[in-house]
């Protein structure tokens, strides 16, 4: 069975991301993918995983399983040879990316990006979280996952208005 799920760095597909559960057969983790973008940015992933008994009650749990780490929108299960997709996933992605390059350099020098990336864990707190990251040539990227894009953007938009390091950046839906 292979699952794919959007914007999760490599390092971050680890069977220890999966929670816990009262199965009796739980997915063994198998192996995965990531694509990149041409600028180096995950695309998308996969995880493909092992399931004892493969029937709808495992394809189920399978599916709970990964909603559970906050599938997003768009991703899906592949079962066995199918090319049959069974959509699963529910939350909505929302990049959060911070201009690298292009800002006065006393901003570099007295902003850090792990206060934006705190504040936003602190002000998505009940509506979503932030799940990922990417550090490219010229921005990094953050990736935010919950119940509403719009809900995150506005709980976010206060600290991308004041916050100097947030000058410039722009925001994405993901999912």
């Amino acid at each position: 069975m292979r699952a794919y799920n959007p914007r999760i760095a490599p390092i971050w597909k680890t069977p220890s991301s999966m929670p816990a559960t009262n199965v009796a057969s739980p997915p063994r983790w198998w192996g995965g993918g990531t694509l990149l973008a041409s600028n180096g940015e995950v695309a998308a992933c996969d995880i493909t995983l092992r399931l004892a008994q493969l029937d709808t009650d495992a394809i189920t749990i399978t599916g709970r399983l990964f909603e559970a780490m906050l599938a997003p929108k768009g991703s899906y299960l592949l079962v066995g040879n199918s090319n049959e997709r069974i959509t699963i996933g529910q939350h909505e992605g929302l990049a959060l990316y911070l201009n690298g390059t292009d800002l006065p350099e006393d901003v570099y020098q007295t902003c850090d990006a792990t206060h934006v990336y705190e504040e936003c864990e602190r002000r998505l707190e009940g509506i979503g979280m932030l799940n990922s990251h990417w550090q490219g040539p010229r921005e990094t990227a953050l990736y935010m996952y919950g119940e509403s894009f719009e809900d995150m953007h506005a709980a976010i938009r206060p600290l991308l208005e004041r916050y100097p390091l947030c000058r410039q950046c722009r925001v994405e839906r993901i999912a």
